[in-house]
């Protein structure tokens, strides 16, 4: 496979379509930020940033993760109807699993919020996030599931433009609480409408499917363990910050701080949607394919790399004005996030979708364990010392070493030829 061939079967499989649903996404999302820190005050925003932190270690697990299940081994199934019925069954489960969730964060919320009891009301309203997230996630991982990129990316800008107009109107009328009603509510009134119009809610009785829910859980569960990871980079960081510094309006600094230079990870994240269903089809007789597949990537993105660094390297103090006056990047914390970004774009994500492709949600999950106690460790010690530039250079450099795990995993796969027959035996669907 040449370069050349990787860009070409890129856009044959709709990326580009995927690609500018997925920087409409970041817009919306820089836009939705504009929209609070614009009409909400500094500390309130802080508030609602906290809360919904505190969920973000509790998201990846909407269901249970069994809805993760479903895009390796619906792969593996070769009936549309099958996978129709499959998605309806799964869509069920991970209903009640998220319902549970959200009742399990509402008896928490005094805990959570123990150090920031205003953030209480906040996060009591972004709970139900959970039940709204879980349904629109499964129903966009059905569209890749059936190869319809085009359909995902249509429901994604949907999505955005509904939430920008119902933020921007609940926020004028009632605040920081219409702010995160709007959060809570609107991925769920999206995918109602989708799942009517598609016809994938039955009104009649279906075919009984034999599913072994225990193996759908087990790899839903490694998988979002393995996926934590992309939110506790700096999730930890705004917690701790919240908790060690005592002040609302770091947090909020911090926050939109790292927004731009994540945002970026989308072009990575655009390419494993787009073609996470041809490597997981490919992942137990064509290791060539994956690894001529990652050679290419790393091509195209070395290229993005060095653009994202001379980019935040001049530009970021200008960019931070973007949220306000009261927002500065006299630390430079942009720069130092593109720092970590890097790391994340060549190796992180593109090899973790990658391992999860192959059956080995397990190693991303023992990835995120090491990654995470460190990363607990030494912001910790870091943050107290050196304040938010102590936070901002470890986000950064855990982002590089869990980069590099997953680099020596991918290795070790490609050079073990035992491997093809276990991976096939561990994502078999019954």
């Amino acid at each position: 496979m040449t370069t050349s061939d990787f860009i070409k079967n890129f856009i044959q499989r709709k990326g580009l379509s995927v690609g500018f649903s997925s920087a409409f996404e970041k817009f919306g999302g820089l836009f939705l930020i504009l929209i609070a820190t614009h009409l909400i005050p500094k500390d309130t925003f802080g508030l609602i940033t906290y809360a919904n932190t505190s969920l973000t270690f509790i998201i990846p697990f909407i269901g249970f993760g069994i809805h993760k299940g479903l895009i390796r081994f619906g792969t593996l199934t070769g009936s549309q109807i099958a996978k129709k019925h499959l998605f309806f069954v799964v869509l069920k489960k991970g209903f009640l699993y998220s319902i549970i969730l959200a009742l399990i964060i509402v008896l928490l919320t005094p805990f959570v919020t123990h150090n920031l009891k205003e953030a209480r009301i906040y996060l009591l309203i972004l709970s139900v996030q959970l039940i709204s997230l879980y349904v629109f996630e499964a129903l966009r991982v059905y569209t890749r599931l059936i190869n319809l990129n085009k359909l995902f990316a249509q429901i994604s800008i949907v999505k955005v433009v509904i939430m920008l107009g119902l933020s921007f109107v609940l926020t004028l009328v009632y605040g920081g609480i219409g702010y995160a009603i709007s959060l809570a509510i609107n991925p769920l009134l999206v995918s109602l409408y989708y799942l009517f119009k598609l016809k994938l809610i039955p009104f009649g009785k279906t075919k009984p499917l034999k599913i072994n829910y225990k193996k759908y859980l087990s790899f839903g569960l490694f998988t979002s363990i393995g996926g934590v990871l992309s939110q506790l980079l700096y999730a930890v960081d705004l917690l701790l910050i919240a908790n060690i510094l005592k002040e609302e309006a770091l947090v909020a600094e911090y926050k939109v701080s790292l927004i731009l230079p994540f945002s970026l990870l989308f072009l990575s994240v655009v390419f494993m949607q787009t073609d996470f269903v041809k490597i997981a089809s490919k992942s137990e007789t064509d290791k060539t394919y994956i690894r001529a597949y990652y050679i290419n990537y790393l091509k195209v993105f070395s290229v993005i790399s060095v653009l994202t660094l001379v980019f935040f390297f001049f530009f970021s103090d200008s960019l931070m004005l973007l949220f306000g006056k009261e927002y500065t990047d006299d630390n430079n914390l942009m720069f130092i996030f593109s720092l970590g970004i890097v790391g994340a774009l060549l190796l992180r994500v593109p090899l973790g979708n990658i391992l999860i492709a192959i059956g080995w949600p397990r190693i991303n999950a023992l990835n995120s364990l090491i990654v995470l106690v460190f990363n607990v460790f030494f912001s910790y010690l870091f943050i107290k010392k050196y304040g938010l530039v102590g936070a901002a250079y470890v986000t950064a450099a855990m982002m590089w070493f869990s980069g590099l795990l997953s680099l020596l995993a991918f290795i070790y796969f490609l050079k073990d030829n035992k491997l093809s027959s276990n991976i096939k035996k561990n994502t078999s669907l019954q």
